[in-house]
């Protein structure tokens, strides 16, 4: 499988939808598509009060074309690199800033997010050890893996959205979360929706509110505990471990030909922050955007596929 990453100039995103170029504000929004791939991410909680912990990865075989580490937490800096170095197994890191948002009562100014590309770290399945970060302005960290197993029939399309998004009302972002995208052109076989969100603890049933995919309810009480990843023990924080990946099929969602998905939810009483998405398809249903053929008319696109356009893509290579 033959990859190229093509950039696209962000300035024209920010020019049309209105935004800053700097690093003060964040909704989750398009960060990239990998087409024609294999995927796997897992993470580790617990890190607050820590600033360590590793990460366990499995089922990846073959060669890794792409892999990317996310981590968050609440601060009392402006500086958007203030937690932006750590080491994994001993190498150094250093992150890009993908946002502030709220600090999800903690007592803090605000919450950072960031994102850093570690493909040359990984290399298979292992535990990736992570270090440095500051331990009272830490929750968790995930791992997001591409890779190509040498079979071409299992492969799959990933739509991937981050930032740093407070589902409580804040200077920074509006209330809730919203992922939106367009153009799906579905033919079948199954899809999901993988999260990761940090700040996940364990207040009660129904704390995490209630999630609508295109205004239908799903099943997904009380998924964002901290529970859903290992934990670093000793954590501070002792009614979860601040840190869940959870997938959801979103199959049943879908029908033959173009299909939208809109990710909303309900009030809550648990503060949490949306850091990565990814839509999982069968390869060959997700908008390719330097195809005019896939875009649906009317050329009515959300932020959200806005910033996928503008944003970064991976392109398949015949």
């Amino acid at each position: 499988m033959k990859l190229n990453t093509v950039h696209h100039a962000g300035i024209a995103m920010a020019l049309l939808l209105g935004v800053s170029g700097t690093a003060t504000a964040s909704l989750i929004s398009g960060f990239e598509t990998q087409f024609d791939t294999d995927f796997a991410v897992a993470g580790v909680g617990g890190l607050r009060g820590n600033g360590f912990g590793d990460i366990n990865l499995t089922g990846v075989v073959g060669t890794v074309t792409k892999a990317y580490l996310y981590w968050h937490g609440p601060t009392d800096s402006t500086d958007p690199n203030f937690n932006a170095n750590l080491t994994m197994n001993g190498n150094a890191v250093s992150g890009t800033n993908i946002g502030f948002s709220d600090d999800n009562f903690w007592g803090q100014e605000n919450s950072q997010a960031y994102r850093a590309d570690v493909t040359s770290l990984v290399n298979a399945d292992g535990t990736y050890s992570l270090a440095g970060l500051s331990a009272a302005n830490s929750n968790g960290a995930s791992l997001v893996v591409y890779y190509d197993d040498g079979d071409s029939t299992n492969n799959r399309d990933i739509v991937s959205f981050d930032g740093n998004d407070a589902n409580f009302a804040n200077t920074y972002d509006p209330l809730g979360w919203l992922v939106e995208l367009s153009g799906i052109n579905y033919s079948g076989g199954d899809a999901f929706l993988t999260m990761s969100v940090s700040d996940g603890q364990d207040f009660g049933l129904g704390d995490d509110g209630i999630f609508f995919l295109n205004g239908i309810a799903l099943n997904t009480a009380d998924l964002f505990d901290g529970a859903t990843v290992p934990q670093t023990p000793g954590s501070s924080v002792t009614n979860g471990g601040l840190w869940d990946i959870v997938t959801i099929d979103i199959t049943s969602f879908l029908n033959i030909g173009l299909n939208s998905l809109s990710l909303t939810h309900s009030s809550e009483t648990d503060a949490l922050s949306a850091i990565h998405f990814a839509i999982n398809l069968p390869e060959g249903a997700a908008p390719d955007p330097t195809d005019p053929t896939d875009i649906p008319e009317p050329a009515v696109w959300s932020l959200f596929l806005l910033a996928l356009y503008f944003g970064r893509k991976t392109l398949r290579l015949s």
